[in-house]
């Protein structure tokens, strides 16, 4: 969360430039990564097109940057931890229950349901989103269980697919029925559950010894 001192202290280009983006993101999810336009952003944001593309480029540009910059927040918001001395099923845990409240938030999942709905029509658009996005969140996690696995804390044959596999199972059907639009009445609940349906068998699985890992 941005304080209003750290908003005083930001050189005013970049703070222009975030307002920018808290903008554009907005007019993304409203109208469809088709039906945003610069004009739209330009009218909101009380910026001029000058701007816009000074600072992003285009519209491509402007939906790289916001998925760039929410990135960034959602991995600080993760692995800001050192996690190479915890103890490994509650440090699954935290990294899990990170992950769902910040993917579970409106905004997380309106870009989500952009990707699903628009992504076919605009593969460059998805594929920036899965490389900005999901693809370093897993690389993220992916070089912590390395470390683990050459500190015998796990064992792993591929810590990239190990990941991936960990992040899906934590998301799990919970993220899918938020973007149909139904999200579970008790959300604390249901994200407590799918962290204990994604690491009690993931520890079983990757725990020291264990002849399948």
């Amino acid at each position: 969360m941005v304080t209003t001192h750290q908003q005083r202290c930001r050189p005013r280009g970049e703070s222009r430039r975030s307002e920018i983006l808290d903008v554009a993101l907005q007019v993304f999810l409203e109208n469809g990564y088709s039906g945003a336009t610069i004009d739209l952003v330009v009218a909101r944001a009380n910026a001029s097109k000058a701007t816009i593309y000074s600072y992003f480029g285009g519209k491509e540009g402007l939906f790289t940057a916001i998925i760039e910059e929410r990135t960034e927040q959602i991995i600080s918001c993760l692995f800001a931890q050192d996690f190479s001395d915890a103890d490994v099923p509650v440090a699954l845990a935290q990294i899990a229950r990170r992950l769902l409240m910040v993917s579970m938030t409106p905004e997380a999942i309106g870009i989500y349901r952009l990707i699903l709905s628009e992504g076919f029509r605009f593969p460059d658009v998805a594929r920036t989103f899965y490389r900005l996005g999901p693809d370093r969140v897993t690389g993220h996690l992916a070089r912590i269980l390395a470390d683990w696995r050459n500190r015998g804390l796990i064992a792993v044959e591929d810590p990239e697919v190990a990941a991936t596999q960990f992040l899906t199972v934590a998301l799990g059907e919970l993220r899918v029925r938020a973007v149909a639009g139904l999200p579970p009445d008790d959300l604390d609940a249901a994200i407590e559950c799918n962290v204990r349906n994604a690491v009690e068998p993931f520890w079983c699985y990757v725990r020291p010894g264990n002849l399948h890992a």
